[in-house]
């Protein structure tokens, strides 16, 4: 065999490329680490094979050229080292990161690489076999070595066509690796063949394929960053990549058949090779499909038990309480739920800390836990509210709330300090579906359970009546203790959770048992709370007047204000059950605006109709603490014209204990505007009298409670008729601190002899009135101004002073404060108006029998007919 220059050229040329890129490979082993190290490793070893066998493959076709014999054996050489070279390229790829990611997988990617070689290797034998021999005479079937190489490439190209189709993107690095190894094997395979064969081109072809294929592989592993995962897709595409190979097959089978080509060992091989491996490749798909499920339903079942279970606590949550109660009352034996809050748990956090405040969590837990008998379920069902769930007697389930309640209000040590907490516990069974009261508490009294009756304006009481009918409700909101619509596990839900709100009204710490009364009361508090929010739109509101009279002439000289409500279906509303809801929801301040804009028109019609009378409005906490409510009463004097000092706002004594130096310069700000200031239920709360000395006040009211003592206490050492003691003390202090003092709650003429004799120029109670509309305070006021009461004649200690104080009787000028302005003088009588009977005069000391003329003389002069009684003033009477 004569070699021309250029093939000279040419065989020089891929023998210094596949040199350069084994050299190339090499270096790349240096830089590299890990499993990149070996992978490197093997594939600069199959570059050197094959660079070597390149190498000997050209020095044989050079030298032997003209003897077959030596070429053979020479070929011979080329392809078990291009057959070692391809192996060895095959596993380095293999060997990179991220290329096999099991060994599962692993074995099915060489399976599928088998199939696919399989196929290749059958497709060529019947190209170049009789009878389609492909290449002709340049076909020698007759060279046994050159089956060596072309087993090596058909698995090279197999496996790596594998492997670059299930590479995930960008994939273009990997797959220059790919065919690098692919062109390598079959370069060997061209040079094997033309030693073989006796072609020089088809050897010098080979050669350059070498070259290229070499040099494609050093370059794509010297920038190849790692490919990530290739793993086989065991739902959507896995199964083409043993078909399409099974598919070339048959029709290269029908092509060769159609041919009148036979099949021969080799062929029969390559059939039997193909179709075990498809087998073997489907079993492994299979056999991993179902390790996929297996692990899919155990890691569905273990999503499922954390979907029930409390990470903090290893409790049930809520959405395991519910499927557990769910099955539990699916049966017929009893059920229990123990609704659980602990008291005062956010302050453990604000003060300690959310770690501390989680182990205390986590200790609960653990305590609910050593209290778990059989068949009872321990939840959280979020924050510091728990529950039990138990199938035990109503009798045992008592037991289990007591030791609960112990258990749980024992001390959590903790590393800075032990924190105490109580518990309240709700109870409610299945048991028990009408809500009977807990018999262990017979001291419960029914009528605090009780929804408010309401008062008609003559005075008689409407019981409100439920509706009994499924899902119905009363007039006044009463709903039937089971909706038709609920199922027994929301039934249970809501009874303990009524429960263990009545046990947090209740004063926390304590143990409480469903009662359908605790539902009645929630809905009617709903009801009245939706309600309240359109009154005032509504026009369902109104104001009713409790005269203030002068002593001891029971003369009317001014007048509180108490806010009424009239619904249309709930009747009429106690003050003391919205007031506080609208404290509650945030609605006190848009009631007490109506209050004071409807007390300063009402008193403004009274001054222009010439009444001596002044007017006294109740301010709660909300409203007092506002900052627009000092420019929101000057703004109601302004609109209506009224003299600041006829106005008088009252606090509570419970405000007082609150705050004093915000409630100081928020009253103080308020009497600059020129309003007087009351001090309401005076000895009911804590106020100290040092207190009382600071605070800017012009008025007290003494609470009813020191009115109405049980025996007045006669003079010492002197005569006269019996007093008040505590009314006595209240009027001393209030007389040396320049205040006024007013007696609340008078309700007998024992009642006011005392606090007369005690020296009290002021009364307000059931004695002298109701409230009462205005219209009928007016009628009250025209027949106070046209009569003249008669004096006080006895041993009435209040002679020495005037027997008619004045509508607004100044206070005596206190350190650093300016006297109010003096009120107006009482005017004379208005023409064309027919007196009405004037008050009787009531005595220091009365007669014996007395009692009963001296109250129907009062009631008929001061109260108009069919007026609702209202004993009770106050703030809870707005």
């Amino acid at each position: 065999m004569q070699f021309s220059p250029v093939m000279i050229a040419v065989a020089t040329l891929s023998g210094l490329g596949a040199t350069a890129a084994t050299c190339l490979l090499l270096v790349s082993v240096r830089h590299r680490s890990g499993g990149y190290r070996q992978a490197h490793l093997l594939l600069a070893a199959g570059a050197a094979v094959a660079t070597l066998s390149l190498a000997t493959g050209l020095v044989a076709a050079a030298v032997h050229g003209s003897h077959s014999g030596e070429r053979t054996g020479w070929a011979t050489a080329v392809s078990i080292g291009i057959a070692v070279s391809g192996f060895l390229g095959c596993a380095g790829l293999l060997r990179m990161p991220g290329v096999v990611g099991s060994p599962s997988g692993a074995v099915r990617l060489l399976l599928d690489g088998v199939i696919t070689a399989a196929a290749f290797w059958f497709v060529g034998w019947v190209l170049f076999s009789e009878p389609t021999r492909l290449l002709g005479d340049a076909t020698h079937l007759t060279c046994a070595p050159i089956l060596f190489a072309t087993v090596s490439a058909a698995l090279a190209a197999g496996l790596n066509a594998v492997v670059a189709a299930r590479a995930p993107r960008p994939r273009a690095r990997l797959a220059g690796l790919c065919c690098g190894v692919t062109n390598t094997v079959f370069g060997g395979l061209g040079v094997a063949g033309g030693l073989c064969g006796g072609g020089t081109r088809l050897a010098l072809a080979g050669a350059v394929l070498l070259a290229v294929g070499l040099l494609s592989a050093g370059l794509a592993v010297h920038t190849t960053d790692p490919p990530g995962q290739v793993a086989a897709d065991l739902i959507r595409r896995d199964s083409e990549y043993a078909f399409i190979p099974m598919i070339a097959m048959a029709a290269s089978a029908a092509y060769h058949l159609l041919q009148d080509g036979r099949f021969d060992a080799f062929a029969i091989t390559a059939g039997s090779l193909e179709g075990f491996a498809l087998v073997t490749r489907q079993y492994l798909t299979l056999h991993d499909m179902r390790g996929y499920a297996a692990r899919l339903a155990e890691r569905e079942a273990h999503f499922r038990e954390l979907a029930h279970t409390d990470p903090l606590t290893g409790l049930a949550n809520r959405r395991g309480l519910l499927r557990a109660l769910a099955s539990a009352v699916a049966g017929r034996e009893p059920v229990a739920l123990l609704g659980l809050d602990l008291d005062g748990f956010k302050h453990v956090n604000d003060m300690r800390g959310h770690d501390v405040g989680d182990a205390v969590l986590a200790e609960v837990g653990r305590r609910l836990r050593a209290h778990q008998g059989p068949g009872d379920l321990p939840a959280r069902l979020g924050g510091d509210e728990f529950a039990v769930l138990t199938h035990r007697s109503p009798q045992d389930v008592d037991r289990l709330a007591r030791e609960l309640l112990h258990a749980l209000g024992e001390a959590y040590e903790q590393p800075d300090g032990p924190v105490f907490l109580s518990v309240s516990v709700g109870v409610a069974g299945r048991g028990d579906p009408d809500g009977a009261a807990d018999p262990h508490r017979a001291d419960r009294p029914e009528s605090a359970a009780a929804p408010q009756q309401a008062d008609r304006p003559d005075g008689a009481a409407v019981p409100q009546q439920a509706d009994r009918s499924p899902g119905g409700t009363g007039p006044d909101g009463t709903p039937v203790p089971r909706q038709a619509d609920e199922s027994d596990v929301e039934v249970l839900l809501r009874h303990a959770d009524l429960a263990l709100r009545h046990a947090k009204q209740q004063g926390k710490n304590r143990v409480e048992r469903y009662d359908a009364t605790y539902e009645r009361m929630l809905r009617r508090r709903t009801t009245v709370e939706h309600e309240l929010r359109g009154a005032i739109g509504r026009g369902e509101l109104r104001l009713a007047f409790q005269p203030v009279a002068s002593l001891p002439s029971v003369r009317p000289v001014g007048a509180e204000a108490l806010l009424r409500w009239h619904h249309p279906q709930l009747g009429n509303v106690r003050p003391d059950e919205f007031i506080p809801l609208a404290e509650e929801c945030g609605m006190i301040a848009a009631l007490g605006a109506w209050v004071l804009d409807q007390a300063c028109l009402q008193l403004s019609r009274w001054l222009a109709d010439g009444h001596d009378v002044w007017v006294s409005v109740n301010v709660s906490p909300r409203e007092l603490h506002a900052e627009a409510y000092v420019a929101q009463v000057a703004e109601a004097l302004r609109a209506h014209r009224v003299p600041p000092q006829r106005l008088v706002l009252e606090v509570t004594e419970h405000t007082v204990a609150t705050d004093v130096d915000e409630l100081i310069r928020r009253l103080t700000a308020l009497r600059r505007t020129g309003v007087r200031i009351a001090l309401d239920d005076f000895g009911a709360g804590y106020s100290s009298l040092g207190q009382l000395r600071r605070l800017p006040i012009d008025i007290l009211k003494i609470d009813h409670s020191l009115v109405a003592e049980h025996e007045p206490v006669a003079p010492v050492d002197r005569d006269g008729p019996p007093f008040a003691p505590m009314v006595d003390v209240v009027m001393r202090l209030g007389h040396q601190l320049g205040l006024e003092v007013i007696a609340e709650g008078v309700t007998s003429p024992t009642e006011l002899a005392a606090v007369v004799a005690a020296g009290c120029r002021f009364g307000q109670g059931a004695l002298f009135g109701w409230g009462v509309p205005a219209e009928h305070l007016e009628a009250m006021l025209d027949a106070a101004t046209l009569a003249r009461p008669a004096p006080v004649t006895g041993g009435d200690p209040a002679e020495s002073r005037p027997s008619e104080p004045t509508a607004a009787p100044p206070p005596a000028p206190r350190a650093g404060t300016a006297p109010p302005p003096a009120p107006r003088a009482v005017p004379a009588p208005r023409a064309g108006t027919a007196p009405p009977p004037a008050p009787r005069a009531v005595p220091a000391s009365l007669p014996e029998g007395a009692s009963d003329q001296i109250v129907n003389d009062v009631a008929s002069t001061q109260v108009g007919p069919g007026v609702a009684p209202d004993i009770r003033g106050g703030a809870a009477h707005r």
